[in-house]
Parts: C-alpha cells; structure tokens; sequence
C-alpha cells in the first residue's frame, strides 16, 4: 500500500536531494493496512528506485518503504506530487483533467497546450476515462455525502456542461461533480484549518490527502479495464 507523504520541495528538488528524503521525516503513526491500524508500529525498511515524467523532463526518485512490526505489511511513502500507479506527476494529470472537464477543450486542443516532450494522445485519453471512472462512478457518492455531513446547507452541484453530457462516456458528468465537490470540500476544510498547505491549484494532491485521510484509497485515476479495479462505488 502507499502512503501520501507532503514534500515542501519540487519533483526536481526531490530528485537532486543527496539522500532519500523519505529518511528524514517523521513516519506516519498508523499503519493504513484495514486489518491492522495499529499505532506507532512503522519502522524503515529499506527504498527503491523509479521514474517520474514531469513537464520539464524526467527524473529518477528514490522512495522510502516503511514496515509494519505489528501486522508485516510493507507501505511506500509516496509524495504526493505522483499519484499512486502513475508515471506523471499530479500536476500534469490535473492540467489535462482540468482542460478536458472545465475548460471543455478537445484532445487536439489538450495535445496542443501540453510540453512537446509530453504524454501521447493514447495517454491522456487513458487519463480521461480512468478519471471519469475512479472520481464519477467510485467516488462521487462517497463524495457527495461527506460534504453534506460536513456542511449539510452545502450546494451539490447542477448539470454537467453540455460537452459532457454529449459525452459517449456516462461517468464523465458524474467526474465532473465530483471535481466540483472536491473544490468544496477543501473549502470547508480550509475554514477548518487556516494554515492548510494546500491552495486552490493543488484540488487533487489535497483530494487524495482527504481520501487518505478517510480511510479510503488515495486514487483518483482508476482503470476500468483492470480486474484489480473495483466495480462498486466507495
């Protein structure tokens, strides 16, 4: 399993660091394993080695493992500049989310705003329905009602644009309400937490936290086509 790990340094920060910096900051208190949670029981247990495709270029990063001592689960801690099982980092992912759901731009249009050493065609129509599956079928219950328990007065977003529901694809409307309740759910916690370190552009590094935070895997990507990926919303 990963654990979402914030890091005050850039992905080229990371990468250029001397040593791993997964070794220098205080580990997680929980095991996140559902059938251990037990406390203070993490220990380091050695780090690997993997690629990282940012928009300026790639970079190799080393991420530390942590072992439970209770239950013998290993756990990465993974920053949450990448989201879990993906090669690019988040902001990447979230710009072509963002372009493709909110600005309603086709792929031609997204291609076009992305750096020319940037993902293929393949890739981000990949992004597209992973996206319209993990946060439109998975997630937006689950989203939908933990906003109304945090703010029962909350506004649950109207229709999806009209280019969405156009869409051959029935969970892009459904993402489209979930990104939406995401922005207003940070909201809420904002109001909650003041000195939180997240800001409007970071949504989806501050939606998996929140996940994570709930219990509930940090993903929002989810590939319909694996046999891994669940089939019944969270």
């Amino acid at each position: 399993m990963v654990i979402l790990i914030h890091f005050p340094i850039s992905v080229k920060q990371y990468a250029q660091a001397s040593t791993c910096p997964g070794r220098d900051i205080p580990l997680p208190e929980q095991c996140p394993h559902p059938d251990c949670q037990a406390r203070l029981c993490l220990i380091r247990w050695g780090s690997y080695q993997r690629w990282v495709s940012a928009a300026e270029g790639d970079y190799q990063v080393r991420i530390q493992r942590v072992r439970c001592s209770a239950c013998g689960h290993t756990h990465s801690l993974l920053p949450d500049f990448l989201h879990p099982f993906r090669q690019y980092e988040l902001a990447l992912l979230q710009q072509v989310i963002q372009l493709y759901l909110l600005a309603g731009l086709g792929f031609g249009r997204i291609m076009a705003a992305l750096p020319e050493t940037g993902p293929a065609l393949s890739t981000i129509r990949e992004w597209v329905a992973a996206f319209g599956y993990g946060a439109g079928h998975l997630l937006a219950g689950l989203l939908s009602r933990s906003l109304l328990a945090i703010e029962p007065e909350a506004e649950l977003p109207g229709p999806a644009p009209p280019h969405l529901r156009r869409s051959c694809d029935p969970n892009l409307p459904s993402a489209w309400s979930a990104w939406q309740i995401t922005e207003q759910l940070y909201a809420q916690v904002k109001l909650q937490q003041p000195r939180l370190h997240f800001s409007a552009p970071d949504i989806l590094t501050f939606g998996l936290h929140w996940l994570q935070n709930q219990a509930i895997p940090p993903r929002f990507f989810w590939s319909p086509r694996l046999k891994t990926t669940p089939t019944r919303p969270f």
